[in-house]
């Protein structure tokens, strides 16, 4: 049996790297208390614990991390990796530049409720910015 390459989209299972962006949002947005670390040439530049309480995707808004929340524009970052081993560990990677994410939060521990409300605020955030075509570069929904 013959396999087409072309038409398969790809699978990742706890390891892989991430160059679409809607699968970058994605990822990102299931995380909430990370340990994050900023890499410049593999050198620390800054590191703490914070929030990920927004994740978008335009070519006007800055990536910011500051007072415990970070604020993540994906086209920021040419591609992201996710590896599992020997802990869970998001790297946004641009350049030179990494930022390491650890989650603090286990989902499967977590107050169902609470992941409830997010979901849907995760919807709601997302319904929104689809209805505001010139707030969102909607590029990267094409592949």
């Amino acid at each position: 049996m013959e396999i087409i390459s072309e038409n398969q989209i790809s699978c990742l299972v706890e390891q892989g790297i991430i160059y679409s962006k809607r699968d970058m949002i994605r990822i990102l947005r299931d995380l909430d208390r990370v340990l994050y670390v900023d890499l410049i040439d593999n050198a620390s530049v800054a590191n703490g614990e914070g929030y990920v309480v927004e994740v978008y995707a335009n070519s006007y808004d800055s990536t910011l991390v500051f007072n415990h929340r970070l604020h993540i524009n994906v086209n920021s970052f040419d591609f992201l990796k996710i590896t599992s081993q020997p802990d869970k560990l998001v790297e946004l990677i641009s350049g030179h530049r990494i930022i390491k994410l650890k989650p603090l939060t286990n989902i499967l521990l977590a107050n169902q409720s609470h992941i409830e409300e997010a979901i849907d605020e995760q919807r709601i955030t997302i319904a929104s910015q689809l209805a505001c075509d010139d707030e969102v570069d909607l590029n990267y929904y094409r592949e």
